[in-house]
């Protein structure tokens, strides 16, 4: 397969943009004081706290870094805040990328001698894609002829680790009223490209060149998913055999900050937040937080089998708590950063979906993939712990160096031959739509629901060249063997990619009133034995299949060339079509079948 970064074209109004702009200038128009700091654990969104910072299109995520100081960094790639490549035009062009800018933050009346640093961790790559040598992360400041001076850049590096930089503020024409600091990057501009990441950006007075220590323990995020098979599952799926689906414990990384080692006390909660259940909470005792140190271990996850609905997303929370003889604490530190600001990255969460679908993804997109030629095949599979229906099947698309929303691609659900994609249960043709947002879904309700056995397969089939990229999550690569591809006759389980696809079946019995049930007990899997021949044809081409009530004809890109209502005599003559390869849709007013016809002259 063919992996690519994570593009999405989107269509804003330039003028909106400018005036939200400056409404937010406005709001924020006074001077923020000392000290500035901001480890970004706090942020529920992607975009940066707009009362600290002027947002040039970073991301905030705790997917795309490795080994970070503190749950959350802002990413840096080639992308604006709406997740548009800056050219998309040329995939090939290269300028400024990412700028985050501090609000002004007044130092007047400071002076050199009060020792004024600014200190951050940056990284490059992490899970996504290596900065090379000509590109770079640069920080300017803004001096008091509203000038931004370089004081530091980094060129592109292989070094895949977080890196701390202190930077003094001794010049005084940096010390005025409306001084402000600014990351940005140069790179690739067609998409995720040449990514940065940076975390714990803090600033003061009274810092020294070796104030490197926090006394500070932070949380990164967790090491693995509740779940083993899967990211997400229908509940009644997960009832069948609770204890078989989940691991024997959640891990959790932990960042010390600090120089020494500290005792802390930990907390474990599990909430569905469906029914706002809370449904275990667990005090640990004191445990001794070392440098270098090992994960926290939440051993053993509990199973749940009180469940009061049909469906379910548990909440899995870790909590640090600092504590001597029963009262509360914080913790302090050795450079200045306000206590109530350490307590931000104290707490880290993760859900595990128990609602109508299955998802080897954790909803974040770190690269993307496709095929590499035309009519290729990509399948997912699927096993289920009972029979089940499929009503709908969810994309992560990504575009890559063009705009290919409208193509039409072939869906297709596929029984299961020997563990590999084998005969069509169903299929139909549908046109590539792109998400709302950049780790966002499209669903794609099937015409007719679909019942399944056990184990079965999410296919889909491209018509022409162009590239139909599907987000990768980087970080479940231990589902990547659930990946097969097909470029000719046969069948290949994935070795190359290291991740999952972010595609998702939808599960349950969907009736006219698009209500969604369990599957009915008498519910028969459908055998699709529709066929065409001969194949390749220079003119007639022939099916055995009575009642086809209309058949269409489209070429590779999705066109239709041909479309006639009735097809009595189960044949039809292709002598007229140009030699080349074609799509055949027929339909017998319920089902419709998909076939791919080459036509020789």
């Amino acid at each position: 397969m063919k992996i690519f970064q994570n593009n999405r074209p989107v269509s804003i109004c330039r003028s909106v943009i400018l005036l939200v702009l400056f409404c937010t200038q406005l709001t924020y128009a006074q001077s923020l004081t000392l000290p500035f700091f901001d480890d970004f654990s706090l942020n529920k969104t992607s975009s940066p706290n707009p009362q600290l910072w002027i947002n040039g299109g970073v991301s905030i995520n705790n997917s795309f870094p490795i080994n970070q100081p503190s749950v959350n960094v802002a990413t840096f790639d080639s992308r604006n805040a709406a997740g548009i490549p800056y050219n998309f035009s040329n995939k090939f062009a290269y300028g400024n990328t990412d700028t985050l800018s501090s609000r002004p933050i007044n130092l007047a009346g400071l002076a050199i001698s009060d020792s004024v640093y600014l200190s951050f961790y940056w990284e490059a790559k992490g899970l996504g894609e290596l900065p090379d040598e000509d590109d770079s992360l640069v920080v300017s400041l803004l001096n008091d002829k509203n000038q931004w001076k370089v004081v530091w850049r980094q060129q592109g590096t292989s070094k895949d680790k977080f890196t701390q930089a202190l930077l003094p503020i001794n010049k005084t024409e940096f010390l005025h009223q409306n001084f402000q600091f600014r990351f940005q990057t140069r790179g690739r501009q067609s998409g995720a490209f040449d990514m940065w990441h940076i975390d714990f950006v803090y600033l003061n007075k009274n810092r020294r060149k070796k104030d490197i220590y926090t006394q500070d323990i932070a949380l990164r995020g967790f090491k693995n998913n509740y779940l083993k098979r899967y990211s997400a599952m229908p509940l009644r799926q997960f009832l069948v055999n609770p204890s078989a689906e989940v691991n024997n414990s959640l891990d959790v990384s932990v960042s010390t900050l600090q120089k020494n080692a500290r005792s802390v006390n930990l907390t474990f909660t599990v909430t569905d937040t469906v029914s706002k259940q809370i449904l275990y909470n667990i005090r640990g005792n004191n445990e001794i937080i070392t440098t270098p140190n090992p994960p926290i271990k939440n051993n053993p996850v509990p199973l749940f089998n009180n469940f009061k609905g049909k469906q379910a997303s548990l909440k899995f929370t870790q909590r640090i708590i600092y504590e001597n003889s029963g009262v509360i604490i914080v913790p302090d530190s050795t450079n200045n950063i306000p206590e109530a600001l350490l307590l931000s990255n104290d707490s880290v969460s993760i859900y595990t979906p128990l609602l109508d679908y299955y998802a080897y993804d954790d909803g974040t997109a770190e690269t993307g993939a496709d095929t590499d030629q035309s009519l290729g095949k990509v399948a997912i599979k699927f096993i289920l712990s009972r029979a089940d229906t499929i009503n709908a099947v969810r994309f992560n698309f990504t575009p890559y160096f063009k705009d290919i929303s409208g193509q039409f691609f072939l869906l297709q659900i596929l029984e299961s031959t020997n563990g590999k994609p084998g005969k069509p249960l169903h299929q139909q043709s549908v046109k590539v739509k792109y998400p709302n947002d950049i780790n966002g879904f499209v669903e794609y309700p099937l015409d007719q629901n679909i019942a399944v056995k056990d184990t079965f397969f999410v296919a889909w089939t491209k018509v022409n060249e162009d590239v139909i990229g599907i987000g990768v999550d980087k970080n479940s690569p231990q589902f990547a063997d659930k990946i097969y591809y097909n470029k000719g006759s046969d069948w290949i389980q994935n070795t190359t990619l290291k991740g999952s696809l972010m595609v998702r079946p939808v599960m349950g019995f969907k009736s006219t009133n698009g209500q969604i049930n369990a599957p009915l007990g008498n519910e028969t899997t459908f055998e699709n034995a529709f066929s065409i021949y001969p194949n390749p044809t220079s003119d007639v081409v022939k099916w055995d299949f009575p009642n086809i009530k209309s058949v269409s004809i489209f070429d590779i890109s999705g066109r239709e060339l041909f479309y006639k209502e009735t097809t009595d005599n189960q044949e039809l003559n292709l002598k007229s079509l140009p030699p080349n390869t074609y799509l055949l849709k027929f339909s017998d007013g319920k089902k419709n079948f998909i076939r791919k016809i080459v036509v020789l002259h």
